[in-house]
This record gives structure tokens, sequence and C-alpha cells, in this order.
């Protein structure tokens, strides 16, 4: 009898253990749950947030009998900003998805996030292997096993802010020019887009990488033909000879053109190549793959990639933390996977399908110039017509503008803000549209902004590893062979 009173308090305690264990993992299911839940709201209620932002942006640009005044003595406080971007086609309609990448024979590439690494798209017409609407950017490979991403064709529009709170509107740049908001709800013009500028529906910006721009002599560094996109490197260029890996680490190394035997290529986990001068790197990008239409990548094509990097299609407006790999690694690390797991806050995307390498690194030689009569030009930038310097103003390179007392023979910090100044009519290179200065700390994110001028007239991008500077950053240099400038490759087809 005893013995089944003890049976019975065992099953009753047995079971009130259930019981408790039970309600236990249900608290923990709900818990998850709702945390889940509030999750989402949130997600949903910045989506909703943004898309007000959005809306009441547009009613404002909309308004065609809104009145705008010129005042180009007005000034605008352009260091805060958000960029807007609609896709469109290649007859500047907006559509509702990015155009297809033009893959021109390039192996598409689709990131296995199990695997932590991309594999080969075996059916890219019926396989989803890109979605730009959840940031997931389209790769592919190259014959020498290089990493390129499509930048689809986009037009865009910049909304500036009274200060990094984002909290109120000051400003816009559009198909109209850069535009101050008044408080009675009018706008004053403080600066006119160049001749040739497009634009789409709202007014948005056609971007100037994508444009075909023969009209104006290509000032404003389009192309020769309206491009549904461009491949861009995804990181900076190395070298390789013979098919291993060449540490570029002097100028006898490394300023160097290509050949049969040594090959400029994207690949990650690698040093970049440096110790070489703008001439060969623009040589080198130029040669890379004809058939493809490689060249140096221009400052228009930088402000691209720079442009939807910081929109809802890359990082939302998140800073791209840099790549501070004092070696120079591309990607930021020596292991592979490492990239693609570690450091996709070093990307464009936040992920693995992003571009790297724009935000440290080496400062990236871009195919611009001011060109101010400074010796350096021609010995540093080639004087036949095959060379950047010494060919004519073209869809692979971009002369701006420079002050008639900047002779090149000096280094003043006025040239710099004078020449700065009349590139005010720019659109889509990431210069006076996000940054308040020619000279000084001055871009978006505190990013540098030093304007070429005297015995520094080739643009330099991006900052390297050892500095606070980053995706908007522009500075000059000499065009020399240095330890801390690289390039990188476009393919535009």
């Amino acid at each position: 009898m005893e013995n089944k009173k003890n049976l019975v308090k065992i099953i009753i305690v047995t079971f009130v253990i259930i019981i408790i264990f039970v309600s236990i993992i249900l608290g923990i299911v709900l818990l998850s749950q709702n945390k889940q839940n509030g999750n989402n709201e949130i997600l949903v209620q910045n989506t909703n947030e943004e898309d007000k932002e959005q809306e009441e942006n547009d009613n404002i640009l909309q308004n065609e009998n809104i009145i705008i005044n010129d005042n180009f003595n007005e000034e605008l406080n352009r260091k805060y900003g958000k960029i807007e971007i609609v896709w469109i086609d290649e007859n500047n309609n907006v559509i509702e998805n990015a155009l297809a990448p033009n893959l021109g024979g390039l192996t598409p590439l689709k990131y296995d996030i199990m695997k932590n690494s991309f594999e080969k798209v075996s059916n890219p017409n019926s396989e989803q292997w890109y979605d730009y609407e959840n940031e997931q950017w389209a790769n592919a490979m190259a014959e020498d096993g290089s990493y390129f991403v499509w930048i689809p064709r986009f037009a865009y529009r910049i909304v500036y802010y009274a200060n990094a709170d984002y909290s109120k509107v000051i400003g816009y740049t559009d198909g109209r020019g850069i535009l101050k908001l008044n408080t009675d709800g009018s706008f004053t013009r403080i600066a006119k887009n160049n001749t040739g500028i497009r634009e789409t529906k709202n007014h948005y910006i056609v971007a100037t990488a994508f444009s075909k721009d023969t009209a104006s002599g290509y000032k404003n560094g389009g192309w020769n033909k309206d491009l549904a996109g461009f491949w861009i490197a995804k990181y900076e260029m190395s070298m390789e000879t013979n098919g291993t890996h060449t540490e570029t680490i002097s100028q006898a190394v490394g300023n160097v053109l290509t050949s049969d035997n040594i090959k400029a290529v994207s690949k990650p986990s690698v040093s970049s190549w440096r110790n070489i001068n703008v001439k060969n790197c623009y040589l080198n990008s130029f040669n890379y793959d004809r058939n493809r239409d490689s060249h140096l990548i221009k400052n228009s094509e930088w402000g691209a990639v720079t442009y939807l990097s910081y929109s809802k299609y890359g990082t939302n407006g998140r800073k791209i933390e840099n790549n501070n790999n004092s070696q120079y690694i591309t990607g930021g690390s020596n292991n592979e996977k490492s990239v693609y797991v570690t450091n996709i806050n070093q990307s464009s995307t936040g992920n693995a399908t992003g571009v790297y390498d724009l935000s440290g690194g080496a400062w990236e030689y871009t195919a611009a110039y001011i060109d101010n009569g400074y010796l350096g030009l021609k010995q540093n930038g080639g004087e036949t017509e095959e060379d950047l310097y010494g060919s004519r103003n073209s869809k692979y390179k971009t002369v701006y503008s420079h002050n008639a007392s900047d002779k090149g023979n000096d280094y003043n910090a006025m040239y710099s803000n004078n020449n700065y100044k009349l590139s005010l009519g720019v659109r889509g290179d990431s210069i006076f549209e996000t940054s308040n200065s020619g000279y000084g700390n001055e871009g978006w994110e505190g990013s540098a902004a030093f304007f070429p001028q005297g015995d520094i007239p080739f643009f330099i991008r991006g900052g390297d590893y050892n500095s606070s500077v980053g995706l908007f950053s522009f500075n000059g240099y000499s065009g020399s062979s240095n330890s801390g400038e690289s390039f990188r490759v476009v393919l535009a087809f």
C-alpha cells in the first residue's frame, strides 16, 4: 500500500514538472515570437516612414508651379544628404526592376550562404541569382577568374538635411539644379546643371555614367551610347605573373604595362597593384579586355557606384567600413571566407554581393584630371594619343575645368576651392553634390574633399587603410607611382 502511495506521489510530481517545463518552453516561444513581431513592426514602421518621406518629397518636387528664383551667391549646406534612386530603361522611362545584367560572355555567380562562397550559375535565365530589391547585386566572373559586379542604369536625386539627424529637409539636387528650400515653400536655385544633363519622371537625374554624352564632348563623364549598366571590378586590381599573384613592392615591379605574362585581375585576399603611375593604370585598364570595352574607372562611374551603395538598394545610408588592412589586402583579409563573412560591412551592400575596397584599402586613380599646365601631366599621364593625358577628351576620361590662377606650378588651398567651384554644374560624380568645400574634410561622413590643383592635378578616390575618409572622398595627386595608390577596371559594352 505504501508503495502505491509513493508511486502516486512520483507520478504527480513528474506531471507537475512536465507542466512547468512545457510552460517555460511556451513562454520562450511566445517571447521570441513577440520580439520578432516587434522587430517586424519596427521594420514596417521604418519602411512606412521612408515611403511617407519620399511621397512628401515627390509632392514638393512634382509641383511645376513652385517658384524657383536664381541666386548663385546663396549657399546650401550639402554635407548631409540622402540618395533616392529609381530604375530606368535605356529610354529613361521609370521601370519597376533593375535592368538585367548584360553578361557578354561573363559567367554569372550566385553567393551560397551555406558554403560562404560564390558558385557558378548553371541557368541564369531561369535561376534567381540576384535581387537588387533585397540588396543582392549581380556578380560575374571573367575568364581570368576576376570578379565583377553589375551596376544597373538608374536615375537619382539628392535630398539635403540640416544636420546628421536627417530631420529637416533644406534642399535638393534634381534635374532643375541644386535647390535651396525656403521657409515659404519656394526654391532658390544656387547652381544650374551642366548642359546635356538629362532627367526623367519627377526630375530625377539620369546618372551620367549611363548616359549618351557625345553632344557635350563627354564633359559630363558619359558614354557614346545609352548603357543598360556597367560592370565594375569587385576589388582593387592586383598583379599576376604567369598566373601567380605578384607583390608590387616597388616601382620596378609595379610601374609596368600588362603583357603576355603580366596580367591585371580583380580577386579577393591578395595585395592590390600599387607603385604604378596613372598613365599605366589607364593603359592597363584599357588593355584588360577590349572585347568588353574595359577602361580605368571614371569619376562618373565612381559616383554611380557610390550613389547606388548609399541608397536603399545598398547600405541605405549606413557608412561603409574602411578596409583597414595595412598590407592593402583586397577585401580586407587574407582569408576569402572572412571577406564574405567577417568583412561584409566593408561591402557596398553590407553583404558578400557588393563591391569592396571603395572605402579604404588604397587610394584609387580615376580617369580624370585638370589641365592646368603642371609638368607632371605629361610625365605621369603620358603624351601620346593612347595615353590618359595625351588622348582627346573621350568616353574614357573626363577633364575638369580649372581656374586661370592655377598654373600648375605650386600648391595653394585657394586653387583647390576655385577649381572646385567650377565643378558646380557637374552631376553624378559625387563631388560638388556631396560636399561643402574643395579643401577640407567637408564631404559626406566627414570625407576628404580636396579638389585637384597645382602639382596634384589627377583625381584619386576612396581614401586608404590609414585614414578616416572613405566612399565619398576625393583628392588630388601628382600621378606618379606610389605605394598608396591603386586602380580599378570597368567594363561597359
